[in-house]
C-alpha cells in the first residue's frame, strides 16, 4: 500500500525570534514517516512572538496542528495561551517550551492539554524527536477519528438495508392477506 502525503500545520509562539527562525528551519527541512498507517508527514510553519498575537491569529482563522509554546512570554504566558485554547476544544497537540519549568507548572499545564515539554535550551534533534513523537500521536488519532466515522456510516446503512429487507416481506405478506381477504368478500 502506498503512503499518502499530508501537512501537518506547526505554530510556534516564542519571544526569541533568533530561536523561532532555527526552529522554521529545522522543521521546513524535517518529514515524518507514520507507517502504521501509511502517512507520510511534511511541516509547514508559522510563528509569533507574543500568545496575544497567536490568539488573535486563531481568531481570525489561524490553523494550527501542532503548537510549539513557550512558558514565559512577554504579555500573557503559555498557560494562559493554554487556558483559552482550551475552552474553545482546539483539536491539537502542543508542546511546551520552557527553561523554567516546575513540577506545578508541568502539572497545570498538562491538565490544560500540553502533550508534551520540550526544555530549553535543545538541540535540532531533541526537537525532531519531540516532533515526531507529536506528529504520530496526531497522525493516529486522526485515522482513529476516521476510522470512527466509517463505522457509524457502515452501521447506518446496514441498519437501513436491513430495514428495507425486512421490509419487502412484510410488504408481501401484506400483499397476500390483502389478496386472500379480497377473495372472502
Amino acid at each position: 500500500m502506498e503512503n499518502h502525503p499530508e501537512v501537518v500545520r506547526v505554530v510556534m509562539v516564542d519571544d526569541e525570534e533568533a530561536l523561532c527562525l532555527g526552529v522554521r528551519r529545522i522543521v521546513r527541512s524535517y518529514a515524518v514517516a507514520v507507517p502504521d498507517v501509511h502517512v507520510d508527514v511534511s511541516f509547514s510553519f508559522t510563528y509569533f512572538t507574543t500568545g496575544e498575537d497567536f490568539l488573535e491569529a486563531v481568531e481570525a482563522g489561524q490553523v494550527c496542528d501542532l503548537l510549539l509554546l513557550d512558558l514565559k512570554l512577554p504579555g500573557i504566558n503559555g498557560l494562559d495561551v493554554l487556558t483559552a485554547l482550551s475552552r474553545d476544544h482546539r483539536d491539537l497537540i502542543t508542546i511546551m517550551i520552557t527553561a523554567y519549568a516546575t513540577f506545578d507548572t508541568a502539572v497545570q499545564a498538562t491538565k490544560l492539554g500540553a502533550y508534551d515539554f520540550l526544555p530549553k535550551p535543545f538541540n535540532p534533534e531533541e526537537l525532531r524527536y519531540a516532533l515526531r513523537k507529536a506528529t504520530t500521536q496526531l497522525i493516529l488519532s486522526r485515522e482513529a477519528r476516521k476510522l470512527a466515522e466509517e463505522k457509524r456510516q457502515v452501521r447506518f446503512n446496514f441498519i437501513s438495508v436491513l430495514a428495507h429487507e425486512l421490509k419487502a416481506p412484510l410488504n408481501a405478506v401484506e400483499g397476500y392477506l390483502n389478496i386472500l381477504r379480497a377473495e372472502e368478500e
